[in-house]
């Protein structure tokens, strides 16, 4: 490793014997290059990588017998973008990248326990956190979380997809863990991460009127998508106001009462959906 930016090792029966379970593997070499390659964006300051950073990044494999092992050197074609992370040759960004996912893998962790205890998340940057020390404060278990840096929050967010796919692959035998490392740092992931995984949407109690338009629907199962403000949003209703739906459809401008429904597990409590409880046409004046 002493040669090496950064490591990334996989142990489990799918690596036995120098025959390597093809499936793995490929979840391995996906998982582990999206989730380096977001993390550094996210220190960079951005939400994705451009063409010209992420081809800077050479992977160099190394394969044992009962395990696969990827060492991965940083090359910068041009130094410049990257600035003090490049002059070391990659070891700093090599400790920022392990040092995040490990934050955010801390933080999901909390969410996840927190979620199953029934309670709201709400998630503040609290610029007091110890981030050498802390990562991550719970305020007395209620679901209340400080983190010290917007970044770890980023973080959690940017990898949620190809962490979670990753990890669904670790099941304790065809895969017994999976780590990721720095010359100073390290994180392990098993079957001990898996709380991360899953959804849990949650309808709200609260009401909001949303104007857009109601567009692909089904009125047999009740659903369909309102578009508003050039976003999409599914939506929900009861059969009690199918004929309103029914007569609103595809009108520009249709005020809808709905509950907002959120997903805790994407670490955030902007509505993912919507269910309508009401609806009417504010150009016709009157009741639809």
């Amino acid at each position: 490793m002493k040669d090496h930016d950064l490591r990334f090792y996989a142990k489990g029966d799918a690596f036995k014997d120098g025959v390597y379970d093809l499936r793995s593997m490929e979840l391995l070499i996906v998982s582990y290059r999206s989730i380096t390659d977001r993390l550094i964006a996210v220190h960079l300051g951005r939400r994705q990588l451009t063409p010209s950073i992420r081809n800077q990044i050479d992977y160099q494999v190394q394969v044992k017998p009962g395990s696969i092992e990827f060492l991965i050197d940083f090359v910068f074609a041009h130094k410049e973008i990257l600035g003090v992370l490049a002059a070391d040759g990659g070891y700093q960004l090599s400790g920022i990248i392990t040092k995040l996912f490990r934050a955010a893998i801390d933080l999901r962790k909390e969410v996840a326990g927190a979620i199953a205890k029934g309670f709201p998340i709400t998630i503040t940057i609290n610029n007091n956190v110890n981030i050498g020390s802390g990562n991550i404060i719970s305020n007395n278990g209620n679901g209340n979380i400080s983190i010290g840096d917007p970044k770890v929050l980023w973080a959690a967010q940017v990898t949620k997809y190809p962490a979670d796919r990753l990890i669904a692959g670790i099941d304790g035998s065809a895969i017994e863990y999976v780590e990721l490392g720095a010359r100073t740092d390290e994180i392990r992931l098993t079957t001990d991460e898996r709380v991360v995984l899953g959804h849990n949407k949650e309808e709200l109690s609260a009401t909001l009127r949303v104007y857009g338009r109601l567009d692909m629907i089904a009125f047999s199962s009740h659903k369909g998508t309102i578009i508003s403000n050039q976003e999409k949003f599914p939506v929900t209703w009861d059969e009690a106001i199918r004929n309103k739906m029914q007569r609103v459809a595809d009108i520009e401008g249709v005020e809808f009462l709905v509950r907002p429904i959120i997903d805790q597990q994407r670490l955030h409590s902007e509505a993912i959906a919507y269910h309508v409880l009401d609806c009417k046409n504010p150009q016709q004046k009157l009741d639809v």
